[in-house]
C-alpha cells in the first residue's frame, strides 16, 4: 500500500488505511480539522474497474477495484480543498462510501484530463498513485489546490 493519504469509516473509528497516514505523519487527519474550507465542489471519484493500469490508483489503494468488473464508475460525493489536504467524502447512497483525504505535500501534481463533456481532474501522488474526479471548474480547482500547496 502507498502511504500519503487516509481514510475514514463513516463510525468515525480510523481503518487500516488511516493507520498509514499515522505511521507517516505520526498523526490522524479527519475530515474537517481544518480551521477552514478552501473550496467545496460536487465530484466524483472514477473507479476504474478492470484496467491493468488502476493498479496503480488510490481507489485500487483503498480496495474499492473489483475485479470482477468492466467498466468505470463514478462515486458520487463532495471534494473539499483545506490548507492542509484534500478531501473526499462519498454520498450515503453508493455502493461503497470513501472517505478519505489527500495530504498537500503528497501531491505531486494536478492536471486537467477532461474530454468531451466530462470535467475531469486527475490528482498525481508522490507515490505515483492517482485519482480521477469528475468535477465541474477544473481549472479553479487546479489553481486553489496549487495555492494551497504553495502556502504549504
Amino acid at each position: 500500500m502507498n502511504s500519503g493519504w487516509a481514510s475514514q469509516a463513516d463510525s468515525g473509528q480510523p481503518t487500516a488505511v488511516l493507520l498509514l497516514l499515522d505511521r507517516a505523519y505520526g498523526c490522524r487527519m479527519r475530515h474537517g480539522d481544518s480551521d477552514r474550507e478552501l473550496l467545496r465542489k460536487h465530484a466524483n471519484l472514477l473507479i476504474d474497474h478492470g484496467d491493468p493500469s488502476a493498479a496503480s490508483s488510490v481507489a485500487a489503494e483503498l480496495g474499492l477495484v473489483v475485479g470482477e468488473r468492466t467498466g468505470t464508475e463514478g462515486i458520487g460525493g463532495k471534494l473539499t480543498l483545506s490548507p492542509g489536504a484534500l478531501w473526499f467524502r462519498s454520498h450515503v447512497v453508493n455502493r461503497v462510501r470513501p472517505d478519505f483525504g489527500i495530504p498537500l505535500d503528497e501531491i505531486r501534481v494536478v492536471r486537467d484530463v477532461s474530454h468531451g463533456l466530462s470535467r475531469q481532474l486527475e490528482v498525481e501522488l508522490r507515490s505515483g498513485a492517482r485519482a480521477r474526479f469528475v468535477v465541474w471548474g477544473v481549472p479553479r480547482v487546479i489553481a486553489a489546490i496549487e495555492e494551497a500547496k504553495a502556502a504549504v
